[in-house]
């Protein structure tokens, strides 16, 4: 590999459908924000996995994760390691 660092989400609805399809993740690592919309992994010429992938380059540590569910729910978290798959689920409202 070359090095650099990563972070893989699952979503999980409760309030909001079960995979969680509409709800919008932001990570910010580095000073770097980056954006994920949950389609559910589904294009038009294919499909893919849904789970959300971020790219960190040689950031080892997430400042914040924010999750806005299709519920209107916001659920954030911060202190979160990189180079791990999370799954994260919805709370309760």
């Amino acid at each position: 590999g070359n090095g650099n660092h990563w972070l893989e989400i699952d979503l999980e609805g409760s309030a909001s459908n079960r995979d969680g399809i509409g709800a919008r993740v932001e990570v910010t690592a580095g000073g770097v924000t980056q954006v994920r919309v949950q389609d559910g992994g589904v294009h038009e010429r294919g499909q893919n996995h849904q789970r959300l992938h971020f790219g960190l380059a040689k950031h080892t540590q997430i400042d914040k994760i924010k999750i806005r569910w299709p519920s209107g729910v916001v659920q954030e978290m911060s202190g979160v390691g990189a180079d791990q798959r999370m799954k994260i689920k919805e709370p309760a409202k």
